[in-house]
């Protein structure tokens, strides 16, 4: 089934799907893959593989692979395996793995695995046992995992003095620079350059760049 012009289709075959112009995606029918390069609006996305380079827009989307480098919106994702180099806006995600290096819009992240951001994270709330973020820009509220690293994106070419901003960090090990945070809570803490922290709960060993400051240390 191909879609070159306007149009509705359902199809329960369980083959290879895509959509090139504009398209509807019917509620109910599961995909083995689903490809869109056109338009693409939906209520439910049921299928092994998607992948959007065009503008996919709707409810939720339960799938083994994702992949996006369009512009993918939806109310929420659960999902395996996620690879985000487009715009990926919506409420909640629930994956094993998502890595992102285009702009991140979305209310809750719940990552059992890994969780890789570079670009401009606009995040409310983050639960993942990693999570690696190379950038120096965008905001975060709640983080909560294992490992956290924040660390300079060699490709971000704005203000040198910009920071991510975030609400808090709840983490075992928590390495960071470039970044604004009100509160971290964890047990070993590596400040690195061009950090400002409010305040740092700290059960074990800490270490804070010359050039960063922390203006309440507690220890637990």
């Amino acid at each position: 089934m191909k879609i070159k012009g306007v149009g509705t289709y359902t199809d329960a075959s369980g083959r290879n799907h895509r959509v090139l112009g504009t398209g509807e995606l019917s509620e109910g029918e599961h995909l083995q893959s689903l490809k869109v390069s056109g338009k693409c609006s939906f209520d439910k996305i049921s299928c092994d593989e998607l992948n959007v380079s065009g503008k996919c827009g709707g409810g939720s989307i339960t799938a083994r692979d994702l992949k996006t480098s369009g512009e993918l919106e939806f109310d929420n994702i659960t999902c395996d395996e996620i690879t985000a180099s487009g715009k990926c806006s919506g409420k909640s995600v629930d994956a094993k793995i998502f890595s992102a290096s285009g702009k991140v819009e979305v209310d809750s992240l719940t990552i059992a695995q890994t969780l890789k951001l570079s670009g401009r994270p606009q995040i409310d709330s983050v639960k993942a046992d990693e999570i690696f973020i190379a950038t120096r820009d965008g905001s975060i509220g709640a983080i909560k995992c294992r490992h956290i690293k924040i660390f300079h994106d060699e490709n971000f070419f704005d203000n040198q003095r910009s920071r991510v901003r975030i609400k808090n960090i709840d983490a075992d090990t928590v390495e960071i620079e470039n970044c604004e945070v009100a509160v971290i809570k964890c047990r070993d803490a590596v400040i690195g350059k061009n950090c400002a922290i409010e305040k740092l709960f700290v059960a074990g060993k800490c270490t804070v760049a010359d050039d960063s400051t922390v203006a309440e240390t507690i220890h637990t």
